[in-house]
C-alpha cells in the first residue's frame, strides 16, 4: 500500500488529464476503514490476487472503475515489491514503513506541480461514487478532505527510504506493466 500521492503519480502518468472521477477512484479503495474489509477490497485475501485483477478488469467501465483498477494493480505491484522487501529489512517495520510513506506523500505532494490543485479540485467535487459496501460516497469523500487537510499542512522533506528518484523510477514501471497487462486483458 504506498501513499495517496504515489497512486496520483501514477494515475497522472497514466492519464494526464484524466477525469476527477479518475483521480477519485484511484483514492476510493483507501476510505474503506474496516482492516479485514480493506483486504477484501485490496485482495490481499484470495491466494491468486492476479487472477482476481484479471476478472475485475474485464468488468470494468468508466473513469472511476479504471481509477479502482490502477489502485488495485499499483498495491498489488508495491505489496508484493516493496512492501516486502522493506518488511524482510527492518525488524520493527510497520510503523516505520507508515512514516516513510508518510514523508514520502508529503514531499510529493509538496513538489508537484499539479498536486496542490488536483487534491482541492476532488475535495470540492460531489462524490456520488463509492465502492459498496465498504465504502459510501462520503466515505471516500471524507478520505480525500482529510488527507487534502493533512497534505497542506504537513510539509516535510523527502523519505530516506523512498526518495523521489525512487518513486519515479517505480511508478514509470508500473504504468508501463498496467498499460501492457490491460492490452492482454482486452484482447483476450
Amino acid at each position: 500500500m504506498p501513499c495517496s500521492m504515489i497512486h496520483l503519480i501514477t494515475a497522472k502518468k497514466i492519464r494526464p488529464e484524466g477525469s476527477l472521477l479518475y483521480f477519485i477512484g484511484n483514492l476510493a479503495p483507501d476510505a474503506v476503514t474496516d482492516g479485514r474489509d480493506k483486504e477484501t477490497v485490496h485482495f490481499r485475501d484470495v491466494k491468486d490476487r492476479r487472477s482476481a485483477l484479471c476478472t475485475l478488469a474485464k468488468k470494468t467501465y468508466g473513469d472511476f472503475g479504471e481509477g479502482i483498477l490502477l489502485h488495485l494493480f499499483l498495491d498489488w505491484k508495491w505489496d508484493d515489491i516493496v512492501r516486502q522487501r522493506f518488511n524482510e529489512t527492518n525488524g520493527d517495520w510497520y510503523a516505520l514503513y507508515l512514516k516513510e510513506l508518510s514523508l514520502a506523500g508529503s514531499h510529493a505532494f509538496h513538489n508537484t506541480c499539479w498536486a496542490k490543485q488536483l487534491w482541492a479540485d476532488m475535495d470540492a467535487f460531489d462524490i456520488q461514487h463509492g465502492i459498496e459496501p465498504y465504502a459510501a460516497a462520503a466515505d471516500v469523500h471524507n478520505f480525500i478532505s482529510r488527507n487534502n487537510k493533512w497534505h497542506n499542512d504537513n510539509v516535510t522533506g523527502a523519505s530516506p527510504a523512498f526518495p523521489p528518484e525512487f518513486i519515479d523510477d517505480f511508478t514509470s514501471c508500473v504504468t508501463k506493466e498496467f498499460i501492457e497487462w490491460k492490452i492482454k486483458i482486452d484482447f483476450n
